[in-house]
């Protein structure tokens, strides 16, 4: 007579001890995975919430794994020439409730109410882009920034601090430190060259004001919930069949 005694608790305690120790591998890779996954699903979602986004902005969601446990996603944040999208994606990000907030506001309309020297600190500038004089960028969206720079000069020398040469534009602000002139011009900034009168911007006298309609925390989430156990499951699965145990 052969007696077999069949140890189970033995064999069931190794078996949860290798799939605990797959565990913070699976956790760690789903982590990345799912933070490469939403910032992809992220891009096609922008581009239906908002009106031809630049390349900037539909890349703009990052994420960083931080361990096994955390990770953490943010708005990407640019120094130096141009606007910050997380700057620019602030005003319109919804948290708790939608409704109206003040426009994120840029260098230039910052420039112009607190350092041009033309009296319009309480005017904000919004472009005319469907004047002529506008040079739009590729994706209709603004002014090109290169056009910016050449209006923030050009008023620079219409306050007397540079000369005008040759067959430039000149440009000008109405008001200016609370002048106008006598051609009954509207609120807003102009370039004329010749007898052509171009209008730049308006100057509205409210800070222009946008929809909270960007759902970054609650998008992020839904794809949480609806990816993240189909990858940890996939994640764990790899993990476990690395790992060599011997009975």
């Amino acid at each position: 007579m052969l007696s077999i005694k069949f140890e189970g608790d033995k064999f069931t305690n190794k078996l949860r001890g290798i799939q605990l120790a797959a565990i913070p591998e699976a956790q760690k890779k789903s982590l990345y995975k799912f933070g490469f996954l939403n910032k992809k699903k992220m891009m096609p979602y922008m581009s239906r919430l908002f009106k031809n986004p630049v390349p900037l902005t539909l890349s703009s969601v990052l994420y960083k794994v931080e361990n096994e446990d955390s990770m953490f996603f943010f708005i990407k944040s640019i120094k130096g020439k141009g606007n910050s999208p997380r700057k620019y994606l602030a005003p319109v990000e919804q948290r708790m409730a939608g409704g109206l907030a003040p426009a994120y506001e840029t260098k230039f309309s910052y420039w112009l109410r607190n350092y041009s020297g033309l009296g319009l600190s309480n005017r904000y500038p919004i472009p005319v882009l469907k004047s002529d004089a506008v040079e739009q960028n590729k994706y209709g969206t603004g002014m090109k920034a290169s056009q910016y720079s050449k209006i923030k000069a050009g008023l620079i020398k219409s306050k007397g601090s540079g000369k005008i040469t040759g067959n430039q534009y000149k440009y000008f602000a109405v008001p200016s430190n609370g002048k106008r002139p006598t051609n009954k011009l509207g609120d807003g900034i102009y370039r004329v060259k010749g007898g052509n009168v171009g209008l730049l911007f308006t100057l509205a006298k409210r800070k222009p004001q946008v929809a909270r309609k960007f759902e970054f925390f609650a998008q992020t989430k839904r794809h949480l919930d609806k990816d993240m156990p189909y990858i940890f499951k996939s994640e764990l699965r790899k993990s476990l069949a690395k790992i060599r145990w011997y009975m």
